[in-house]
């Protein structure tokens, strides 16, 4: 009998470790993903996806990193479906049936291949984040701001548009599963009528 219990002691120790070893090296289930850095290789830090809003502002933190694998990890792998404005749809017709998440990964890495500097701001700050209830969150008229500058002839163009954006709960993480580009937003200083970024996807998609 003593031996058993030294064996079954053993057989605790060695369980608890694995779950220690488990932890420390981020692999667990419920522990949270690591970023892998970008090509500066200095770290990005991501929220963990538990709400809309974290997954949401995580796009900001891949934008202005030019970090692909933050925005990927924002869409939802099971259904991803992003629809553009009239503006967009009607200077690049054909280019976004059947957009999904394979062709919006494409776009996200070709725009940061392409030797950009972004500024983002997903969301505007009068928008008032709506409550979660369930497995699925609609956010109406979200109004994103994107700056981009290209790194080869120093061109800018801006980027301001209101979205409908729908986040689906998979698992115990939020993930963007529906974006609809409703139209484009002015500058709110000049008052220029600025583009969404159906016409930044359109115009890598189109190539």
């Amino acid at each position: 009998m003593a031996q058993v219990a030294v064996l079954m002691r053993a057989r605790v120790m060695r369980a608890v470790m694995a779950a220690l070893g488990c932890l420390l090296a981020g692999g667990c289930l419920f522990a949270p993903r690591v970023a892998e850095p970008p090509a500066t290789g200095e770290i990005v830090r991501y929220l963990e996806q538990l709400s809309p809003a974290d997954v949401w502002d995580n796009l900001e933190t891949s934008a202005e990193a030019t970090h692909a694998p933050g925005w990927e990890a924002a869409i939802s792998q099971t259904s991803f479906t992003y629809v553009p404005d009239d503006a967009a749809e009607n200077q690049y017709p054909g280019v976004f049936t059947g957009w999904d998440r394979e062709r919006e990964l494409s776009f996200i890495n070709a725009l940061y291949n392409s030797d950009v500097t972004i500024v983002a701001r997903m969301r505007n700050l009068e928008f008032v984040v709506p409550p979660s209830s369930g497995s699925e969150s609609l956010w109406e008229g979200v109004i994103y701001d994107v700056t981009v500058t290209s790194g080869v002839d120093a061109s800018t163009v801006r980027y301001r548009g209101s979205a409908d954006i729908t986040f689906s709960l998979e698992g115990n993480f939020w993930y963007i599963s529906r974006w609809v580009d409703l139209e484009p937003e002015s500058d709110p200083v000049s008052g220029q009528l600025l583009s969404t970024m159906g016409v930044l996807r359109g115009n890598f998609a189109s190539k």
